[in-house]
């Protein structure tokens, strides 16, 4: 079903809502001609003003078509503002001529067209577009005299056009000056989201690693206790440590010690996926949180990172340097608190650490067909 607003693309939304308040004026502008006709103040057949306003209404559809079709994003200005004042400039010139009284109460809508352009136009538009309304009426006038002269009094009108003139010499400098602070606001506002983006990320993110903090942590945990405490997600969380990084800052330098952390982390955020998290706890103590609803599973993720931080080279330090780390894996119990979840997996660290390091400690045990020796379900 095509929506008449195109929520998907905000910037065409955004264009449609415009399009549809100049199309209010226009439906205002057909109800004013019908007025106008019925106090038989318009030159005109009733066939003839209906058939204007049936072709206001065929070249407001057309503009419609194009804009929701997406065909206006080829033009150079996709909003279609200046055409569509062009469009309106034309057809107050037309009401204007066929009004046999009121013609300078009719000029009041040139200052509903040019409100509209202070959504895009610039300077430089707007005195062209004022250029054209005046030589517009200029003509009308022109036209008016030759064909009926009785109903015009030429000083009146030309001080109709001055005044029309000058008016919207004044529009067009507070319109293009509205529109510049518009662009402004607008940028400004951007800038403004873009600094609120990148604070929220500071706020929730490692500033070494880049990896999610201590305080995020724990929000990541209290949404995943809240699912699993409702039957529809378990999940498992693994504390890791590296072994003996004390030696690495020693003999390296606490720049080297920088590096192998964030290559670290790095690499174990590309092995774990989507739905996986994995945290800063402090120093070089790291949380995984896996959202495996078997244990087992769980397991075999920590089994397959610890393998591969155990295979990484790092950039600056030698080829044949290699760290490792130990594991403490434990699974979140229905309706236990996140401390409690967090000691028992710091438990298994602990022990990890005190069976000779570079080794996985999972408590519930779990017994799986993993032959490597660093693993150890007790």
């Amino acid at each position: 079903m095509l929506h008449i607003i195109p929520h998907e693309d905000p910037s065409q939304a955004l264009r449609i809502k415009r399009f549809l308040m100049a199309f209010g004026s226009y439906f205002m502008w057909m109800l004013l001609v019908l007025y106008c006709y019925m106090q038989g103040l318009f030159g005109m057949t009733l066939p003839q003003t209906l058939l204007i306003c049936g072709m206001v209404s065929a070249m407001n559809i057309i503009i419609f078509f194009i804009i929701r079709t997406g065909l206006n994003k080829h033009f150079k200005d996709p909003s279609l503002t200046e055409t569509q004042m062009v469009l309106a400039t034309v057809w107050v010139m037309i009401i204007t001529y066929h009004l046999a009284q009121g013609r300078g109460i009719m000029l009041l809508l040139y200052m509903v067209v040019f409100i509209f352009g202070i959504f895009r136009l610039n300077l430089r538009q707007f005195c062209s577009l004022s250029v054209f309304a005046v030589l517009g009426y200029g003509f009308v006038i022109a036209l008016l005299r030759v064909n009926h002269p009785e109903s015009i009094n030429i000083k009146v009108e030309l001080l109709y056009m001055v005044t029309l003139g000058a008016v919207l010499l004044w529009l067009s400098f507070m319109g293009s000056y509205i529109s510049i602070l518009r662009k402004k606001l607008s940028v400004t506002n951007s800038e403004l989201s873009d600094a609120m983006k990148l604070i929220k990320q500071q706020a929730i993110h490692d500033d070494l690693t880049g990896v999610y903090n201590r305080g995020y942590l724990f929000q990541i945990l209290l949404r995943e206790k809240s699912l699993a405490d409702r039957g529809e997600c378990p999940f498992s969380v693994c504390i890791f440590d590296l072994d003996d990084f004390k030696k690495v800052n020693d003999t390296y330098g606490h720049l080297c010690g920088d590096t192998v952390l964030k290559t670290l982390t790095g690499r174990t955020k590309e092995n774990i996926r989507q739905q996986d998290y994995i945290a800063r706890y402090g120093g070089e103590e790291f949380v995984l949180v896996l959202a495996y609803s078997d244990l087992g599973d769980a397991v075999k993720c920590a089994e397959r990172i610890r393998k591969m931080i155990s295979e990484i080279s790092f950039p600056g330090l030698p080829e044949d340097f290699r760290v490792t780390i130990s594991m403490g894996l434990t699974r979140y119990q229905p309706c236990e608190t996140i401390d409690a979840l967090l000691v028992r997996a710091d438990d298994a660290l602990y022990r990890a650490k005190g069976s000779g390091k570079n080794t996985i400690i999972c408590d519930p045990p779990v017994y799986l067909n993993i032959t490597d020796h660093r693993y150890s379900a007790a």
